[in-house]
């Protein structure tokens, strides 16, 4: 089970990362994550060494043509937080999609592994002991985020035709990289992003 938020949220993006139109998600409101904004400048600019390529990930976000404006939801912990989204059922495969996506092996966000129970009114709650395991992603502790978000937001922080566009060919570098490839799709002839 994975959890979406922002544009993940939204089925056109998470068909456009995983090629997948038939994804099964779940409204779900989590307590105990707070989502945040990210700006272009606050996004990691070294390089990891579990990074597939030699480049940061600000260096791979301009290179694949985001504005100096760019922004990007991103969670962290807070108790007191709470976060809407979907409760995406993914293959295994389809979650490295997304993990691509968002440049995690590249260091930007961290892979975040939450146990949630429902709590009252059927709100989901972050619990160490929870039943449901659950996998998003988050911020790293040593990144700065420009701004909190409280209450209702928009799943779009950019135009969605962008994240597409830039989803298309994340998709395909990565299918092209592993040597994988997603029943009734072609991962040659495509476009690099790096």
């Amino acid at each position: 089970m994975y959890f979406g938020y922002g544009a993940n949220r939204e089925p056109r993006m998470m068909q456009a990362i995983t090629k997948n139109p038939n994804l099964v998600g779940h409204s779900i409101l989590i307590k105990g994550l707070r989502l945040c904004v990210q700006k272009l400048d606050q996004v990691p600019d070294t390089i990891p060494p579990t990074s597939p390529a030699p480049k940061s990930a600000r260096q791979i976000l301009k290179d694949a043509g985001w504005p100096e404006t760019f922004e990007s939801y991103i969670v962290k912990p807070d108790k007191d937080g709470e976060v809407f989204g979907m409760l995406w059922e993914l293959t295994p495969l389809e979650r490295e999609l997304v993990r691509e996506w968002e440049l995690v092996d590249y260091g930007w966000y961290k892979d975040m592994r939450l146990k949630i129970d429902v709590g009252k009114d059927g709100v989901f709650e972050v619990d160490e002991n929870g039943r449901f395991p659950v996998q998003t992603e988050g911020l790293r502790e040593d990144q700065k985020v420009d701004r909190e978000v409280n209450g209702p937001h928009e799943s779009w922080i950019q135009p969605p035709e962008d994240f597409e566009r830039v989803a298309e060919i994340c998709t395909r570098d990565y299918l092209e990289r592993t040597g994988q490839k997603l029943e009734g799709t072609s991962s040659s002839g495509t476009e690099s992003r790096s």
